[in-house]
């Protein structure tokens, strides 16, 4: 993410050399390291594409079935929990730690290097729990592998219908989305951001990506230039808050 950021950022603004990002890179990388990039100065918003919320999973031997349930374990076991994460400063770890800041508990972080192996040791029962997406987990889920106890988001994911939302679960705060955004280089002209916001705008209203969508376990949620500008400056304010509570680091 931070490789092809850098190679957008240098291209010609003409808007045939657009960056399509997600906002683990976009919105938590620059909190957390110093990049090449700035994610408001040295783009232009094009359009929000998808976006999709965290599942939180326990291994299925773990005696709790709901997240309130989950809150009280931890709460009566301190330090005894620990979740997997992609690494440092992914999603998954500032997820978690918002969750432990919200609840009063301490569920201890164990970063791996990337989602695999941290899905194998959860599989395998090294680990409690994670945060992801829902594609790594959909299969695991279906087997019985792993159990879902909340989406992290105001409504249910139709693809987990029976999984309750954050804000049913009592948590509405943790509304926690990974979203992925056209971007294009700083000076492209408008009317060059228009034409592209409104060809994407009409290719996400179609049945067809509407529902692979969903078979990803995502929402096609369009955002225009202006939303998504504004999206990214929240959500960039709301991360490095919790970032610099928990005193989250890169390494």
């Amino acid at each position: 993410g931070g490789i092809a950021a850098s190679v957008v950022q240098r291209s010609k603004a003409d808007g045939y050399t657009l960056l399509l990002q997600y906002s683990g890179f976009h919105v938590i990388t620059p909190l957390l390291t110093k990049t090449s990039w700035d994610p408001v100065k040295d783009f232009m918003p094009v359009a929000n594409v998808l976006s999709a919320p965290q599942v939180l999973v326990v291994r299925p031997s773990l005696p709790v079935k709901s997240l309130k349930e989950l809150v009280a374990y931890a709460k009566a076991n301190p330090n005894k929990l620990n979740y997997a994460s992609s690494g440092n400063g992914s999603l998954q770890h500032v997820s978690t730690e918002l969750l432990n800041q919200m609840a009063g508990i301490q569920i201890t972080h164990v970063p791996y290097k990337g989602t695999g192996p941290a899905m194998t040791d959860l599989l395998g029962g090294s680990v409690d729990l994670t945060i992801t997406t829902p594609p790594p987990l959909m299969g695991h889920i279906a087997a019985g592998k792993l159990r879902p106890l909340v989406v992290t988001s105001k409504e249910r994911l139709p693809s987990l219908k029976d999984v309750p939302s954050a804000a049913e679960a009592g948590y509405p705060d943790l509304d926690v989305s990974s979203w992925f955004a056209m971007y294009a280089p700083a000076g492209t002209p408008k009317p060059v951001i228009d034409k592209l916001t409104g060809e994407i705008d009409k290719i996400m209203k179609t049945e067809a990506f509407r529902k692979k969508a969903e078979e990803l376990g995502a929402e096609a949620k369009y955002m225009n230039p202006q939303q998504l500008d504004q999206y990214q400056k929240a959500e960039l304010a709301r991360w490095g808050k919790v970032i610099k509570s928990a005193d989250i680091r890169a390494e």
